[in-house]
């Protein structure tokens, strides 16, 4: 259940066969780790000339290095490419993506799609590394950096369980999920979430555009995949989605600005608190994706580029007329 070829409820695929971009693919982890012995101050350059703001923002970001010596980095990325640990990793990596060629191919239809709604926005480098999980997606400027590690199957149970992920992340550490990462990541760097609203109605109309642009750029993706859930997950939202919206008004939570209080309803978990064990968390991420969908459907003159300019959590909603039924 990985992909399907059914349309998302409202949203239309376009024709991309005419669509060409430009993305570079580099393998920032392949040719660290080819490398061989410590790291020089002239091989430090060389990656800096190479893989630009990316190769700061690994240092800074993945291995945390304090300071832009190049003495220290070269040191600190000795240590980080010869530890036993991080070079199982690079080779588990391999193992799983070798040249990468599928998620190439996966990520360049994305942004083809994100060329057709955005023609005047940048198509970012794509460049992949090993973040010895400290990073899924990297994203600045035109770079989008993904940590393969972090996709090697949701087998690995004990290889992710004993660095702290809980039970229920296991199953999105897999590569189907590296798309819908990215294209999430990407939407969050043009999307800011921190200028959003502090209240419940528009953190979930924020996370319902995300969803919707995901519908967008992956429109072959089973929804399942977009947002996180099992299968029986999702069935328990459809099923029970009246009840949902019912609570989250009669406990009148949409305009609450008490972050303990609504963020149960958009923040990852294995569950909604509050609501029946059965239930997902995110919750409210999921209400937000049917208002948007509603609000698409209703006003098919709308286009992405709009809606996601549009700030006000209130107009979406009114627009969207929607009310599920009983």
């Amino acid at each position: 259940m990985l992909m399907t070829s059914c349309m998302n409820e409202g949203t239309h695929k376009p024709d991309i066969a005419d669509v060409r971009i430009e993305q570079p693919f580099l393998r920032f982890d392949k040719e660290l780790f080819s490398s061989s012995g410590s790291m020089s101050v002239a091989e430090i350059q060389n990656f800096r000339d190479r893989f630009g703001l990316f190769f700061d923002l690994f240092c800074s970001r993945v291995l945390r290095i304090p300071g832009s010596n190049d003495t220290l980095i070269a040191d600190y990325l000795s240590q980080f490419k010869n530890d036993p640990d991080v070079q199982m990793l690079y080779h588990l990596s391999d193992s799983v993506f070798g040249d990468a060629g599928e998620v190439i191919e996966q990520l360049n239809s994305s942004f083809r799609y994100y060329h057709y709604y955005f023609p005047e926005k940048t198509i970012p480098r794509i460049i992949t590394y090993i973040s010895a999980f400290n990073y899924q997606v990297i994203t600045a400027d035109s770079i989008l950096g993904i940590s393969l590690d972090m996709y090697l199957g949701g087998d690995k149970e004990e290889m992710y369980g004993s660095v702290g992920f809980p039970k229920y992340m296991f199953s999105r550490f897999s590569k189907p999920y590296v798309p819908v990462d990215c294209m999430k990541g990407w939407f969050q760097s043009e999307y800011d979430a921190d200028s959003v609203k502090n209240e419940l109605l528009s953190q979930m109309i924020y996370h319902g555009k995300m969803m919707y642009f995901l519908d967008c750029v992956l429109p072959d993706y089973h929804d399942t995949l977009k947002i996180g859930y099992s299968k029986a997950q999702l069935d328990w939202c459809v099923k029970n989605e009246s009840n949902i919206w019912a609570h989250l008004i009669e406990q009148k939570l949409l305009f609450s600005a008490n972050k303990q209080e609504y963020f149960k309803y958009i923040n990852d978990g294995p569950t909604t608190n509050g609501l029946p064990k059965e239930s997902p968390a995110k919750i409210g991420v999921w209400i937000g994706w049917k208002i948007v969908k509603s609000c698409m459907n209703k006003n098919p003159e709308k286009k992405l580029p709009e809606l996601l300019l549009e700030n006000d959590a209130q107009k979406i909603l009114n627009e969207s007329g929607y009310k599920p039924e009983r």
